[in-house]
């Protein structure tokens, strides 16, 4: 009975609604825009995503986590993807919390996302594809000083942010995590290069790994399978990898939450989509709520975002729009239910005019006119010209 409760729960629980672009309009994914940086003395593009609600005309503002991502042009779409179908409520499902992204693209990636300069292949010839290589520190130091800062002051962003890379952008992603651990919270390396410069980054691990990192870090590695037939001698790529793994396994008294996976069916250029997905489970394992037990005791709500609050290091509300859809499918289970999980609402969102007047639908649809008649009255302190309050006010009136 209990599995096809749940069923009945995703089934019945409404889809999130969004006006539907007319024929031949277009659908905009994100913005492009541009930032001068007088680290890199160049203009940098970015792509930015942002939620479904951030721009909501029925609830109130709020701030997001942000995602930052290396090779932005490549793997925007993905993302922001799994994005869309993880976090904003689609068929109820909230397993991520709702996010900006701001991807990175690339300029000059060998120069960006290598730590040091050579001018060998890993074979030890020469080659001018490395000719720029070895900018890495300054690339990190553009996001931090003038990237990060710039995102900071101009969108609703929360105190809580991820670095992701692939290939060289994991490698950029692990140095962050070495060199400014106090800038992101949440670090994923998808099949990283850490052959790199005779494995200069892997030969730091253990002892960045041996000493207290800062609290609440995490770090997820993808290995993507990179074997093939030919490989009659060592694969420096591939051996690199199952060498960080130990030695983190091995060594990790950091403090930083640590996962590792491997993807035997994924090659380098396939897995950062599955792995991307893996990820976010991952950093963001324990952020779904089990809907059947807040229709059944509303409470659990405001419990289980505390301990996502304790876990990210901010304060994290449930979102309106979530305790709100909470609301309505429990009116038809039970609307005592129902009027807690509204009235809650208004207790997290005390300046929301729409939360008022739900509640006050639902209470005056029990026959509490009374209740009802003081939560249109809290609408209409917050907002006089909320018409939805007023024309109940007035049903109010004339009945008496």
């Amino acid at each position: 009975m209990p599995g096809i409760m749940r069923w009945c729960v995703v089934l019945l629980l409404p889809l999130v609604v969004r006006a539907q672009p007319s024929r031949g309009a277009a659908m905009t994914i994100g913005v492009a825009d541009s930032l001068y940086s007088p680290t890199l003395r160049e203009q940098r593009p970015y792509l930015v995503y942002t939620p479904p609600s951030y721009k909501s005309g029925t609830y109130l503002p709020r701030s997001y986590p942000v995602l930052y991502l290396l090779d932005g042009d490549a793997h925007f779409h993905s993302v922001t993807g799994l994005l869309q179908i993880l976090g904003t409520g689609v068929n109820g499902t909230f397993v991520l919390p709702e996010m900006i992204v701001v991807a990175i693209p690339n300029t000059d990636r060998m120069r960006d996302l290598t730590p040091s300069h050579v001018e060998t292949d890993p074979s030890g010839t020469p080659s001018p594809a490395f000719k720029t290589s070895g900018g890495m520190p300054a690339f990190l130091d553009f996001i931090r000083r003038e990237l990060i800062p710039h995102i900071d002051s101009a969108y609703r962003t929360a105190p809580y942010r991820m670095l992701v890379g692939h290939s060289l952008g994991g490698i950029t992603a692990i140095n962050a995590l070495y060199t400014m651990p106090e800038t992101f919270n949440a670090y994923v390396a998808i099949d990283p290069s850490l052959w790199y410069d005779k494995q200069l980054l892997l030969k730091k691990a253990r002892e960045y790994f041996d000493r207290p990192a800062p609290a609440g870090r995490a770090l997820f590695m993808a290995q993507a399978n990179t074997i093939t037939p030919d490989d009659s001698t060592f694969n420096e790529h591939f051996n690199s990898m199952l060498q960080f793994n130990s030695i983190v396994e091995s060594y990790n008294r950091s403090g930083v939450r640590y996962a590792y996976k491997y993807y035997p069916s994924d090659d380098h250029g396939s897995v950062p989509l599955i792995a991307e997905y893996d990820a976010l489970r991952f950093i963001f394992d324990g952020f779904r709520l089990n809907l059947l037990r807040a229709l059944d005791r509303p409470a659990s709500v405001a419990e289980h975002f505390d301990g996502i609050s304790r876990r990210m290091g901010y304060r994290v509300l449930p979102p309106e729009s979530m305790v709100d859809m909470l609301g309505r499918f429990a009116l038809g289970r039970d609307s005592t239910k129902a009027v807690e999980l509204l009235q809650m609402n208004t207790q997290l969102y005390p300046r929301s005019p729409h939360a008022f007047v739900e509640l006050g639908n639902l209470l005056l649809a029990r026959g509490d006119s009374g209740r009802a008649r003081s939560a249109y009255q809290s609408a209409l302190a917050l907002s006089p010209d909320i018409e939805r309050a007023r024309g109940m006010m007035r049903k109010l009136k004339a009945g008496g």
